[in-house]
């Protein structure tokens, strides 16, 4: 991180340390006619071109990487040849190739395995420090305020995207935590972003948990260092957000999501919860990976990811997904002793209803 991007977010008081592996994160409190700019600046970007890029990389991904180009991007996972995902990137194409988002904790592991397939291809992988992401959440009437001007015209549907000569605009899923709002994912060189961030002086400024919140209620999950490995595709529900392709041919770890598709049937899926943050001051160990118990069962289920908004006092909770079995649907959940509220995804669960 620069130090005119560092520096910015300590004028906004905006704490940028935590990560997706770093436990309950809090974001602010924000009311309905609110507009958010969101600290997404931990997200590693990463540049991949060469004429051979296009092949090579449908070769490597879960989900079909012919629907990605400049004006549509998509979630997909990348997995070992045992199904396990090691990252769930966001890929977006360009005029000069294709840019990659990843998380910092498994960034490394990333780049590594993704260069052993280059091999003799004419493909280049390399890391864009130059360029930083920001958040947009829009107000519950839909508008972005005066962020507006700055990032000029909009996408409409999810993961569609608009280009310009400063910056890429994702139409990124929508934010159900609260209230249902838009939500935009905005790439651009940190000149370009420090400038939208200084000159909007009506837009509450936030910190990443802002987005990992809004993220969770929509069901869309993160792979950091405490989950790698540790889920099939289907597990992640990925078929239900348009990250996973059964159609799109030959990648590492095909063969077993293909197989728990066609063949099998699904015994974990994941689910959405809900915790006060007065019934839960005391849980400093609720982490990506972390268990859950329901009755009996003390591995009912591992926590994909989780966040805070708010304060004890003021009514703030906690909000987070997690894997579980299939099998434990009419059981209660806990975390440490500490209740679990199970809370509906915006997407159905064909896994659930089977379960009933």
């Amino acid at each position: 991180m620069s130090n005119e991007w560092a520096e910015m977010l300590n004028t906004f008081e905006i704490n940028a340390s935590g990560s997706a592996d770093s436990g309950v994160s809090r974001a602010n409190a924000v009311a309905a006619e609110s507009v958010q700019l969101v600290d997404l600046s931990e997200l590693a970007v990463i540049e991949i071109t060469g004429k051979d890029a296009p092949s090579f990389l449908q070769g490597q991904f879960c989900n079909d990487f012919q629907q990605v180009s400049s004006t549509h991007a998509q979630i997909t996972g990348y997995c070992t040849p045992k199904g396990r995902l090691l990252a769930l990137p966001t890929i977006v194409g360009f005029d000069g190739g294709y840019k990659l988002l990843v998380l910092p904790s498994v960034k490394e592991a990333f780049i590594k395995r993704l260069s052993m397939f280059i091999m003799r291809s004419d493909v280049t992988l390399q890391e864009r420090d130059e360029y930083v992401c920001t958040g947009v959440i829009a107000n519950t009437q839909g508008s972005i305020g005066t962020v507006e001007q700055a990032l000029g015209t909009l996408p409409l549907a999810h993961m569609d995207s608009v280009s310009s000569e400063a910056m890429q605009v994702i139409r990124w899923h929508d934010d159900y935590a609260d209230s249902q709002r838009a939500r935009y994912l905005v790439i651009a060189e940190k000149a370009t972003l420090l400038g939208v961030w200084n000159s909007s002086p009506d837009v509450v400024k936030q910190s990443q948990a802002a987005w990992r919140l809004a993220d969770i209620s929509a069901g869309v999950p993160s792979i950091g260092a405490g989950v790698q490995e540790a889920f099939v595709p289907q597990m992640l529900n990925l078929q239900l957000i348009d990250a996973l392709s059964f159609t799109k041919g030959c990648y590492p770890g095909q063969e077993i999501v293909a197989r728990m598709q066609y063949l099998g049937k699904l015994k974990r899926h994941m689910r959405l919860f809900k915790m006060p943050l007065n019934e839960a001051t005391s849980v400093s160990e609720l982490v990506a990976g972390s268990k859950l118990q329901a009755g009996e069962d003390a591995e009912a289920g591992v926590v994909v990811d989780v966040a805070a908004t708010g304060t004890a006092e003021a009514g703030g909770w906690i909000m987070l997904l997690a894997v579980v079995k299939v099998s434990a649907a009419q059981e209660a959940f806990q975390f440490d002793d500490h209740s679990l509220q199970v809370l509906p995804l915006p997407y159905a669960l064909p896994s659930l209803e089977a379960a009933e």
